[in-house]
C-alpha cells in the first residue's frame, strides 16, 4: 500500500493555523496518475450534480477568463508533454479530449477539465473577498451552494478559532498578495468514506457511520492562493488527497505525529473534525501499532 503523498499533521500539526508558505510557479498545480480518474469524475459530477459543483456569478466571465488563461499558460509552459495547444482549442492527450475554448459559457469549467484541482474565485470588493465562481468537486463536508457569494470571513463560519484567531490576517494576506507570488498550505481531517465528494448542508454535526481506527481514512487538502494581476481576483485551489489510515503502518513516526496532532487539537477543532466520535479507540489503535 503507499504511503500518503503528503502529511501535514507530521509532529503533531493540526488545529486553525494560516501555514501558507511561498513555492514556484513550477510546483502550482500536481498532475499525477490519478489524472484520467479524477477528470472523469468531474465529468460525471457535471452530469449529474451540476448545480452542487459548479456555481457562477453573472459578471465574472472576464476574470473566469484571466483564470482560465493563467491555467492555460502553467500547463505550455511545464506540461507541455501531456496537451496540444491551438489558438482556438486545446487537446488533452492522457483523456483524449479536445476542447474547443468556445463551446463552453463559464471559462472555469474548461479550466477545470484540464487540471485535477479544485477551482475557488474569490473576486474583491471593498477590501474583502467573495466566492463569485467556482468549480469543487471534493468538497470536505461543505456546501458550494450554501456558501456560494459568501466573503472569506463568511465562508469560514463555524470553523472553531477562524474569526477570532486569523480571519483578518488572512484577509489582509489575500489583499496584499504580490501578483507573481503563489502561497500554498494544507489541511487535514480523518473520515470514514474515502469518497471526493462529500458536502453537507450547515454543517453543525456531521454523524460517522464507521469508526472502526482500521476502516478510517486521511483525507488531506493541499490549497493554494494566487493572485491575479488584471482584477485582482485570487484563485484558490484544492486538491484532495485520500489514503487509508493502515497506509502509515509501517510508518512509526506518522503514527507518533498523527496520535499527537489529534491528542493537540483543542475541544471544538475535535468537534468540528468529528474526530470526538472515534478520538478515544483511534488513540488506543495508534498507541498499540506504535509498540
Amino acid at each position: 500500500m503507499p504511503s500518503p503523498k503528503h502529511t501535514p499533521y507530521l509532529d503533531g500539526q493540526g488545529g486553525v493555523k494560516i501555514g501558507l508558505s511561498p513555492i514556484a510557479e513550477s510546483s502550482w498545480l500536481e498532475l499525477d496518475d490519478k489524472f484520467e480518474q479524477e477528470i472523469l469524475f468531474k465529468k460525471n459530477l457535471l452530469n449529474t450534480n451540476r448545480e452542487d459543483i459548479l456555481q457562477i456569478s453573472e459578471g465574472s466571465e472576464a476574470e473566469q477568463e484571466e483564470i482560465l488563461k493563467s491555467i492555460l499558460n502553467y500547463l505550455q509552459e511545464f506540461h507541455s508533454d501531456k496537451y496540444k495547444f491551438s489558438k482556438d482549442s486545446i487537446y488533452v492527450e492522457s483523456t483524449n479530449d479536445l476542447y474547443d475554448f468556445n463551446q463552453f459559457e463559464n471559462p472555469i469549467e474548461l479550466a477545470s477539465l484540464l487540471v485535477q484541482e479544485d477551482l475557488v474565485l474569490m473576486s474583491p470588493k471593498k477590501n474583502e473577498f467573495y466566492l463569485e465562481a467556482a468549480s469543487l468537486s471534493a468538497p470536505s463536508h461543505w456546501s458550494l451552494t450554501e456558501k456560494f457569494s459568501k466573503s472569506l470571513m463568511d465562508l469560514h463560519d463555524g470553523v472553531p478559532g477562524y474569526r477570532e484567531d486569523i480571519g483578518k490576517r488572512v484577509d489582509e494576506i489575500f489583499n496584499k498578495l504580490p501578483t507573481k507570488r503563489i502561497l500554498e498550505r494544507y489541511n487535514w481531517s480523518i473520515y470514514d468514506d474515502p469518497k471526493l465528494f462529500q458536502p453537507v448542508h450547515s454543517k453543525p454535526f456531521v454523524e460517522f457511520k464507521e469508526t472502526e481506527p482500521n476502516k478510517l481514512f486521511l483525507r488531506v487538502e493541499r490549497q493554494t492562493i494566487r493572485k491575479l494581476p488584471k482584477y485582482g481576483t485570487v484563485l484558490f485551489t484544492i486538491r484532495v488527497h485520500v489514503d487509508p489510515i493502515e497506509s502509515i503502518l509501517n510508518d512509526k513516526h506518522s503514527l507518533k505525529s498523527l496520535k499527537m496532532a489529534i491528542e493537540n487539537l483543542p475541544g471544538p477543532m475535535k468537534e468540528y473534525k468529528s474526530i470526538n466520535q472515534f478520538e478515544k479507540s483511534l488513540i488506543d489503535w495508534l498507541e498499540d501499532k506504535i509498540n
